[in-house]
């Protein structure tokens, strides 16, 4: 056969493939049946931009499928636990118990999972952590599963990266240790970088609302640490960077996940002041994506939202979304407990193609999934390495 007769058809088996695949798609029938999946996140409080954009991932995720293959309908059921662990609890309870769910998508920190990890047992119904990181989210429960990195890879990672490819020997360190996430992430960080022959010269915990950190800073400068590990919240980083500004003091920065989506969404302050500073997160916005990730790109458009209105969260909650569908198509044999199928397929997950790459999951539903390290410059984030 000649080599062009086999382009040829090589090229019309790849057409035939992508139309079946589009009209399996367009063939699925409505069943006129709905199932349940609720949603945990923080619609209102402090936190409510996070479960925001979450929620809008999810609706963009549910938008390119919103059938399973059986033709039913997804409806949500959203609860807002206002970041708060008690509320948390409760709305587990209402999702399980009043609205009968077949899962539930969590949009919450590491203190709200862990709350619900601690009783979720009680209810046997499968919860996708999508953001928390702390590593004991799946210690206490056999239906909790952990969607992020957790903590000890990514503050192992940071301690690493930062000793062996910055060559920096001595780092300061300032968190908040009523954040359980934040903690964990000092404590590891720590551990790894003396293990590593760094020296920690300052831990500073900030308990107290307010601070005085041109004075906090200025006796740090004298240790002369090469980098300052800043596991805080937007408010305390932006904080910081204004008295080191006024210090005239420019140590390397690296902050913890999750911060960048936050900073990225609010309005107080300018971007610009981040310049330089190292972050840990799940993407990269200048790396490729996946063809799931080019679909949501073109949904996102057609509903008129743009890269800025979304970033991690929102492709966290799109990536949750379709994991879940995936898993839920698995589960639609008649008189299936549709709940313990569900967990164990998604324990079962090999490979999922998400936004920028694939993932998978344990048997202890913990995700095997890589983390980015990237630099904030000119208010954006550009990619430096990617660990698995």
């Amino acid at each position: 056969m000649k080599i062009s007769h086999l382009f040829v058809l090589l090229g019309m088996l790849a057409i035939f493939l992508w139309f079946m695949e589009h009209e399996r798609a367009q063939k699925i029938t409505p069943s006129g049946s709905k199932i349940k999946v609720g949603i945990i996140a923080p619609f209102s409080g402090d936190a409510q931009g996070k479960g925001m954009r979450g929620l809008r991932g999810i609706k963009i995720s549910q938008a390119l499928q919103p059938y399973l293959d059986n033709g039913d309908a997804i409806e949500l059921i959203e609860v807002d636990n206002q970041e708060n662990p008690k509320k948390s609890i409760e709305a587990l309870r209402v999702l399980t118990e009043e609205h009968k769910v077949a899962a539930i998508l969590m949009f919450s920190g590491s203190d709200s999972a862990l709350a619900v990890a601690k009783v979720a047992d009680n209810y046997k119904t499968p919860i996708l952590a999508l953001f928390a990181s702390h590593p004991d989210i799946t210690k206490f429960s056999s239906f909790v599963n952990q969607f992020n990195f957790d903590d000890t890879f990514q503050a192992s990672v940071a301690a690493l990266y930062v000793r062996d490819e910055l060559l920096i020997d001595k780092v300061a360190i300032m968190t908040q240790p009523d954040n359980v996430h934040f903690s964990y992430l000092t404590n590891k960080f720590s551990e790894q970088f003396i293990a590593a022959d760094g020296e920690i010269t300052d831990t500073i915990y900030l308990i107290e609302n307010k601070h005085d950190f041109v004075n906090i800073l200025g006796e740090m400068k004298k240790s002369d640490p090469g980098l300052l590990y800043l596991p805080v919240d937007i408010d305390n980083l932006f904080d910081i960077k204004i008295a080191l500004a006024k210090l005239g003091w420019n140590p390397a920065i690296m902050v913890s996940d999750g911060i960048m989506a936050n900073v990225k969404a609010q309005t107080t302050y300018p971007l610009h002041l981040l310049d330089g500073t190292l972050t840990i997160d799940t993407f990269a916005y200048d790396r490729n994506f996946t063809e799931f990730g080019e679909k949501v790109l073109e949904q996102m458009d057609l509903m008129g939202f743009s890269i800025e209105e979304t970033g991690t969260d929102s492709a966290l909650g799109a990536e949750g979304y379709g994991l879940l569908i995936h898993v839920m198509n698995q589960c639609l044999l008649p008189n299936n407990n549709i709940q313990v199928c569900i967990n164990d397929a998604i324990r079962s997950t090999i490979r999922f193609e998400g936004v920028k790459g694939a993932f998978s999951f344990d048997a202890t539903g913990k995700a095997q999934r890589s983390l980015m390290i990237n630099r904030v410059n000119a208010g954006q984030m550009e990619f430096i390495v990617q660990v698995y």
